[in-house]
């Protein structure tokens, strides 16, 4: 099993989980181009992707889907909410009712090998969903845009191989900073993303710092690599991922 951070942070979003015959991705934010190179610099054929699973919709997130979904055949899958209430932008990237897999909260979803169970996170886009994904010798949560987390989050989280978290904020760099009030208390709030802070106390509560974990997301403006590792002294297992790098490439 390979699996990748091919992107993460406002300037786009993709996660790869590959057994060797079959890729699945969490959200595209990439051009194709983009997203073939990554790709090939993890060694993960391009042409193994099958299915992409949408976190939401914002354009960091999905602006890829369509020209996924046309020029490899890619099957999109997203939330019930999410398409009711964003069908106007699915439709804008070419993408129809029948070319999107759409899931209600409490299904399983299976791709192969892979057994995905979706459950809501709190963001300002509808039907927002964070997975945990299973396969026979792995398992990987992954959680991002999301003001607060549940206790099913916690959940799930609990017991996985590899986690992505969101690490999006640190509290006083958004404070101080030059962004008006109205977008910070977007950031801040129950609908917005997850702080440095937060992500520390999700994974202590999912007994999760001595599993690896990816922490995702981070702010161009209002985070930093050394706020968020400031949190993790002394933890190995713990990598926080600069805006737009890729990470990857990784076995288990």
């Amino acid at each position: 099993m390979r699996y990748a951070v091919l992107t993460s942070g406002s300037c786009g979003n993709c996660y790869a989980f590959s057994d060797g015959e079959r890729t699945i991705l969490v959200d595209d934010g990439l051009t194709l181009t983009g997203l073939r190179r990554r790709l090939e610099d993890v060694q993960i054929p391009v042409d193994s992707v099958s299915d992409v699973y949408v976190t939401h919709m914002h354009p960091d997130h999905s602006k890829g889907l369509g020209v996924l979904c046309r020029r490899l055949g890619a099957r999109v899958h997203a939330s019930r909410q999410c398409m009711d209430s964003d069908e106007c932008i699915f439709n804008r990237l070419g993408l129809g009712r029948g070319d999107v897999d759409v899931f209600d909260f409490g299904d399983t979803l299976v791709s192969g090998d892979f057994t995905l169970t979706p459950f809501r996170t709190s963001h300002d886009s509808a039907g927002s969903a964070g997975y945990h994904i299973a396969t026979p010798s792995v398992s990987f949560f992954l959680m991002t845009d999301t003001g607060l987390f549940s206790e099913e989050s916690i959940s799930l989280a609990r017991g996985c191989d590899v986690l992505f978290v969101e690490s999006n904020y640190d509290e006083t760099m958004l404070e101080n900073g030059g962004y008006p009030s109205f977008l910070k208390r977007r950031i801040d709030g129950p609908r917005g993303h997850m702080s440095n802070t937060q992500a520390r106390d999700f994974l202590s509560r999912a007994e999760a710092l001595d599993r690896k974990v990816f922490l995702i997301h981070l702010s161009e403006n209002n985070n930093s690599v050394e706020a968020v590792g400031r949190l993790y002294e002394g933890r190995d297992g713990v990598t926080i991922c600069e805006r737009g790098r890729t990470y990857g490439g990784y076995d288990v």
